[in-house]
């Protein structure tokens, strides 16, 4: 590991380390725009988190490491955990203890800090995979599980084509919500207020959050109201779906009305909504085995990558 310093990120490291980044993760490249959203203005971030292992004067690898410097609504400061959300050395660097010395420096971070533990990678609100591909990077997941990390539980994404979207039984469906005078229908003006109440009470704080900025989007003319889909009961708001772009999500039912085919409802709806609105396809980033079966299958989504969700105890 001859002529290796590893040190915090400089602004002028931008294009090169986006050259590294997407020469080590070839599944989960970025574009600039996307790193200056999801990285430089995250509220977490500090340069000197950013690791970068630097050879001959080049970029070769880095890793990028968050703890929470700023409440997250609902979870608060987390101060035992820190995370790692994407890490990697270019092909041609690997081999030489490279990764080995950004996790120890990663460590002496984390350690400093006073965290107990490190997860890769389900950080909010700027994470960029639930974890590590168990298929297209099964060496580095490999490396990982030698450097201390376990996998605590497995995260699968999934896709549909919306051109083929089979909607059979959903109006069966929806007319027994009826019945329970329980109605589906996109987002209203009026429906504002019980909707930011619903998500206070009843989802997680980073979905409160995801949920403002679209409305935000909306209210600039950048999306529309209809990315809502809701499910009301009386003045009460009960389930959503939300989407941007062919991505969807959060979607969630309130606990206690769980099991009545509202979610399905929702979801449907939906995913009718976005082929209305042109997308050919959707997809979800982040979903349970059991969740994919039950909910998503009937729509016609299939697996398109899984992933292990990784923690290490300092």
């Amino acid at each position: 590991m001859a002529d290796v310093t590893i040190r915090g990120y400089r602004g002028t490291d931008e294009p090169d380390l986006l050259a590294a980044w997407n020469a080590a993760l070839p599944w989960d490249q970025v574009d600039t725009a996307t790193f200056r959203r999801k990285v430089l203005l995250d509220p977490n971030f500090h340069p000197d988190w950013l690791l970068v292992a630097e050879q001959g004067g080049q970029v070769v690898g880095f890793c990028l490491c968050l703890i929470r410097r700023v409440p997250l609504e609902g979870v608060g400061l987390e101060p035992d955990k820190g995370w790692i959300t994407a890490m990697g050395v270019v092909p041609e660097a690997r081999g030489q203890g490279l990764g080995a010395a950004l996790i120890r420096a990663a460590d002496g971070l984390f350690l400093e800090a006073e965290r107990r533990s490190v997860s890769i990678a389900p950080y909010a609100p700027n994470y960029f995979v639930p974890g590590v591909d168990v298929e297209r990077y099964a060496a580095g997941l490999a490396f990982l599980q030698e450097q201390g990390f376990a996998t605590v539980t497995e995260a699968i994404s999934m896709d549909a084509n919306l051109v083929l979207l089979d909607l059979a039984g959903l109006d069966l469906r929806e007319a027994r919500l009826a019945e329970q005078r329980i109605a589906v229908r996109n987002l209203t003006p009026a429906d504002l207020p019980a909707f930011l109440s619903f998500l206070h009470d009843h989802m997680y704080g980073d979905w409160l959050r995801h949920a403002r900025e679209l409305l935000t989007d909306a209210t600039r003319g950048l999306a529309t109201l209809d990315n809502f889909t809701v499910a009301v009961r009386g003045d009460e708001v009960v389930g959503y779906c939300q989407f941007e772009g062919e991505h969807f999500g959060p979607f969630g039912v309130r606990d206690d009305l769980q099991g009545m085919g509202i979610g399905t409802v929702v979801l449907g709806r939906c995913l009718q909504t976005m082929r209305r609105h042109g997308h050919h396809n959707a997809w979800v980033l982040w979903t349970s085995d059991d969740t994919a079966e039950k909910v998503y299958g009937k729509f016609g989504f299939k697996v398109t990558r899984r992933f292990a969700v990784l923690r290490k105890e300092l």
